[in-house]
């Protein structure tokens, strides 16, 4: 598919941004299915006439939100995630009628796995890990009283950060199989209530304890990230590629 340069380069979003959108447009909209190779990151490169250090950037965003896998070595490449369901029901053109009580229940399930896959991400975790999920809490906490969308986008980049360093493989396909389908059910629009200081509080201190290890202290910030409330009015199904363009999740 071309890409015509100069619309992209005129985008008032960041470059990295605008390059991820326009895949993630792809991908969603049915236009690559999940295993399928998108060229290696030279291709990307050229394809949309930007620096190598914006396709990075790009493929780094993309990887957080779960649609793309970048595979090094002969063969390699970019490849549509296998993993994604949102891919999946996208290309098949099923979507998740939502309700609050489906919501609620696909929330308890994951509020139930949240214990087993921070402890997990806490024994397995290395410098790199606490590094990413620094960077994206200071992007939550810059955003938080001012942008709910991108606060929302980023919230759920760390959770998919914090599933990417659990070494149980069933446990974090289901927790990232849930985050799909909890993101796709819910906008900030569809929250009573919101209250930006109190939520990036926790989650700076579940990202605190994970930082510091297995213990009592991540018991207690996993226990309080589970506690908060989620009062909806009707969350209902949307079609990703028809909502208003995904903000970085930094």
């Amino acid at each position: 598919m071309a890409v015509d340069p100069s619309s992209l380069l005129a985008s008032r979003v960041p470059r990295a941004e605008a390059v991820a959108r326009d895949l993630e447009a792809q991908i969603l909209g049915g236009g690559l299915a999940p295993g399928e190779r998108l060229g290696t990151k030279d291709d990307l490169r050229q394809r949309f006439s930007v620096a190598v250090a914006t396709v990075n950037e790009a493929v780094r965003l993309l990887e957080m939100r779960g649609l793309i896998e970048a595979r090094p070595g002969p063969g390699g490449g970019v490849f549509v995630a296998n993993s994604s369901v949102r891919v999946a029901l996208k290309r098949s053109g099923l979507q998740a009628t939502w309700g609050t009580a489906r919501f609620a229940d696909c929330l308890a399930v994951r509020n139930g796995l949240e214990p087993l896959l921070c402890r997990d991400a806490a024994a397995n975790r290395t410098p790199e890990d606490i590094a990413a999920l620094r960077e994206i809490l200071a992007a939550m906490e810059a955003c938080a009283a001012t942008d709910p969308d991108a606060y929302f986008e980023l919230n759920w980049a760390l959770h998919r950060r914090i599933a990417r360093g659990c070494r149980n493989a069933p446990l974090h396909s289901i927790y990232l199989t849930l985050l799909d389908f909890l993101e796709d059910g819910l906008r900030p629009g569809d929250l009573r209530e919101f209250n930006p200081e109190k939520d990036v509080a926790i989650h700076r201190e579940l990202v605190d304890a994970i930082e510091e290890g297995p213990g009592p202290r991540l018991d207690a910030a996993v226990a309080s990230h589970v506690a908060m409330p989620v009062d909806l009015r009707n969350p209902q199904s949307r079609s990703r590629p028809d909502a208003r363009p995904r903000p970085s999740e930094a």
